[in-house]
């Protein structure tokens, strides 16, 4: 079923705006906000990030629709390190719709509508997501956090990252997984 089809009622009101809107599928949780954001406002937006892929890297699981399935194959979702998208590809969806990046912790980063920006008073959005990460308590998600550790504090150029990361992505899937799903990875 199409994500617009659960909000139709929301979706048909003309100019409506939600207070808050949470995302937290454990999926494929960007393609389906980026969806979401194309017809609906909200003042604040509430996503679960995956915490082990620090910034600036952009990283996000996309749709296929074998993914939901393969997921519900584990125990606990925190035994599957392919699931959701990371901090820095929230920040740039989210800013692209007119959202400034407002906190992060544990899984949940917030952001909130340019238009209600003043109610932050005194904090001063968008908020640096580098320092909000840093001060975070980052939980593994299927990803050893030393993986974690050397991304966001020993590997200064992003470039040499990224093929690292991709392969740690693409290796877990091959070892696990009937397939290797579709992903998205910059930095």
């Amino acid at each position: 079923q199409n994500v617009l089809t659960l909000v139709s009622d929301v979706v048909a009101t003309p100019q409506a705006w939600l207070d808050v809107l949470k995302v937290d599928i454990d999926s494929y949780d960007c393609p389906v906000l980026e969806v979401l954001l194309g017809a609906v406002q909200a003042r604040i937006v509430i996503v679960e990030a995956n915490p082990s892929i620090p910034p600036p890297y952009q990283w996000a699981m996309l749709h296929h629709s074998e993914l939901w399935e393969f997921f519900n194959s584990f125990e606990s979702p925190e035994e599957v390190p392919i699931r959701g998208c990371s901090l820095a590809y929230e920040v740039d969806l989210l800013h692209r719709f007119g959202y400034d990046f407002v906190a992060f912790g544990g899984h949940d980063a917030i952001f909130t509508h340019r238009s209600v920006r003043s109610a932050w008073l005194p904090l001063r959005p968008p908020m640096d997501e580098f320092d909000c990460y840093n001060e975070a308590f980052i939980a593994a998600n299927g990803i050893p956090i030393a993986k974690t550790r050397r991304w966001f504090f020993e590997l200064a150029d992003p470039q040499e990252a990224l093929p690292e990361i991709w392969e740690f992505f693409a290796d877990w899937m091959q070892e696990h997984a009937p397939r290797l799903f579709p992903f998205a990875l910059r930095g």
